[in-house]
């Protein structure tokens, strides 16, 4: 679009700067996310405005670079009324999914199942917010340089909401031909005043749609294929391409399950105790998104915390709210968590002054950041020794204030390292009571501070010292240190590929190190060491489950594939096979390799899609 063509969508409601016959490829609302190989002269920098930020601050900076063209005033108003004006311009097939979970899983199956007969443009990621979705369908603009062998468009957005009013404006955008609703549940349920009003707000998506699709069982599967079925697809195509894209490898996640536990850890408290979740590392391989909105939605968490910034972003990015603590906080990535309200960790003389130096930089005070006292672990934190220097030094800025001082239990686990971690416990008392009690800094009340240091274990079996809050981690998926029957969380499935018998005397995978004694049935299964499977697993070394039996691996474990010996079962193409789950427990996985559950988990690769349910 030209500049001038944009300024006739938008109106009076905002100020466009910039040539009329300058030509626009590409909206920017973030002045880092301007791309090297974008011409700066096609870029418009809509100058959001926040609480907590102005657009209109990096103005200069994108004219430095070449940005010519700007939009200020009411700029997300104007973002959102040139999205609908690209939208009317659309013909083609439009479908609008919402609800509370699912609809990202919904739109990325509807993809696969659709990509050979359409050109689709979907939302990016979980782009569903009244920025994310205008930004989703502005790529209509240039929707036929997505068309490839003549095949017909179609797009797939999401729309999210946290309030009631906002469903109006995204549907103005969107304008659904068909619409989807997905699971609908109690995620921002203090903005509505029922579950009901919620719902309501919802549907306003779909009033000028022609089709409007729910399956009450909120089955993924079954949504699919009414969509396809609204298509014109007949059910035998259906039912083939269902098969082959549920028939994969697949990590089925039961957040219903996951809740389930949280409510378990949190009977174990004090009412007044406040629960962190550890959703790090992709939240321990169940992904993380759809994890934290699910926590999120439970009222039962009160922080989250991840490894890194950009896990931080990611779920910030998806409409997690939530404070959100970062762990290992990057020195280059200290300017990302400020400005995505995150809040530190602070373990060292260095890590203090490169927080205190961002947070002065940017003229911000009272930055919450969480102080990691070492009491036996010794791999990150102060010693007691440290805290006549850090109250000092806290004492002398108004940029941070402590939200939290806490230390990691080395041994909780196992009942051989009691008298260990009742030592960590005294020491970090200790420790934390001398830094609450020196700092004076902003006013703050010693009381303000929340103290922790159990974490899974350590809420079942050191309850008593639970403190101001507790950590939550590998109890999530089902993982009790006392025996408390917890819900399985994760299931690692796959799918038969092939059958075939092979003789005695032949050998099996690469390097021949299973060679058989007799006639077996060997099956192929599309996982291997890429996917999470070990390798470990390889030469009767693993089992996995078919129609009621183990089946130990066979043959080297390959990099996408292994194979299975599956004699006496009547297994065949097309069986599911669990890697994991309730018939095959984590546990006894863990035990065969040598190793702890959570390295199992969090080994499940990221191509292996996840699958998000409630019962």
């Amino acid at each position: 679009m030209k500049l001038s063509e944009i300024r006739q969508a938008i109106g009076h409601i905002a100020q466009v700067t910039g040539d009329d016959s300058q030509q626009i490829r590409h909206l920017l609302i973030d002045s880092r996310q301007l791309k090297s190989e974008w011409r700066a002269d096609e870029v418009l920098f809509f100058a959001l405005k926040t609480d907590k930020n102005d657009g209109a601050r990096y103005i200069p900076e994108l004219e430095a670079k070449g940005v010519r063209a700007f939009v200020t005033g009411d700029s997300l108003a104007a973002l959102q009324e040139l999205a609908a004006y690209v939208r009317q311009q659309f013909h083609g097939t439009v479908i609008g999914i919402t609800g509370s979970n699912g609809k990202t899983v919904v739109k990325e199956w509807l993809y696969q199942l659709l990509k050979d007969d359409y050109t689709v443009i979907r939302s990016p990621k979980s782009y569903n917010s009244q920025i994310g979705v205008p930004l989703s369908v502005y790529q209509l603009e240039n929707a036929d340089r997505f068309s490839e062998r003549q095949k017909p468009l179609l797009a797939i957005f999401e729309a999210g909401i946290s309030q009631p009013g906002e469903m109006e404006r995204l549907e103005r955008i969107i304008r659904p031909t068909i619409g989807v609703i997905t699971y609908i549940g109690h995620e921002h349920d203090e903005n509505f005043q029922s579950l009901e009003q919620k719902r309501e707000e919802k549907m306003r998506l779909f009033v000028h749609s022609e089709q409007v699709i729910e399956d009450p069982t909120h089955q993924n599967v079954r949504t699919c294929a009414a969509v396809m079925r609204a298509l014109g697809y007949d059910e035998e195509t259906i039912s083939a391409r269902i098969l082959q894209q549920t028939h994969e490898t697949v990590l089925k996640v039961n957040l219903t399950a996951l809740v389930d536990n949280v409510r378990y850890f949190r009977s174990l408290l004090r009412p007044e105790t406040k629960l962190t979740c550890m959703v790090k590392a992709f939240a321990y391989g169940a992904g993380s998104v759809e994890v934290s909105k699910a926590l999120q939605e439970s009222g039962m968490v009160d922080y989250l915390a991840v490894a890194v910034a950009d896990e931080g972003v990611e779920l910030r990015r998806a409409g997690i709210t939530l404070p959100i603590i970062i762990m290992d906080p990057e020195v280059a990535a200290m300017d990302l968590i400020l400005e995505n309200n995150m809040e530190p960790n602070v373990y060292s003389h260095q890590s203090l002054k490169t927080v205190v130096a961002a947070a002065e930089a940017k003229g911000l005070e009272n930055v919450p950041i969480h102080v990691k006292i070492d009491s036996g672990m010794h791999r990150l934190g102060f010693y007691r020794e440290d805290m006549p220097w850090l109250i000092e030094k806290l004492n002398q800025t108004k940029a941070v204030r402590v939200a939290s001082v806490f230390s990691h239990l080395a041994g909780s686990d196992e009942a051989q390292f009691d008298s260990f971690t009742m030592d960590q416990i005294r020491y970090f008392d200790a420790c934390a009571e001398e830094l609450k009690n020196g700092l004076t800094a902003n006013g703050q009340e010693p009381t303000a501070i929340i103290k922790h240091i159990c974490n899974s274990a350590g809420i079942e079996r050191f309850s008593d010292y639970q403190f101001d809050m507790c950590r939550l981690g590998i109890g999530l998926y089902g993982f009790s240190f006392v025996g408390a029957k917890l819900r399985n969380v994760c299931t690692l499935r796959t799918t038969i590929l092939s059958v075939k018998t092979v003789r005695a005397g032949e050998t099996i995978g690469y390097g021949r190190h299973t060679r058989l004694e007799e006639d077996r049935v060997i099956a192929v299964i599309p996982i291997g060491y890429a996917d999470g499977f070990d390798r470990r697993f390889s030469n009767y070394g693993g089992e996995v489950w078919v129609r009621g039996k183990r089946c130990p691996v066979v043959g080297n474990v390959c990099m996408d594939q292994a194979m299975i010996d599956i004699t006496g079962t009547d297994a065949r193409p097309g069986d599911m096979v669990e890697v994991f789950g309730d018939r095959l427990p984590l546990e006894e996985l863990a035990d065969k390799l040598g190793t702890i559950t959570y390295e199992i988990l969090t080994s499940v690769s990221r191509r292996v899609q996840r699958v998000y349910y409630y019962e």
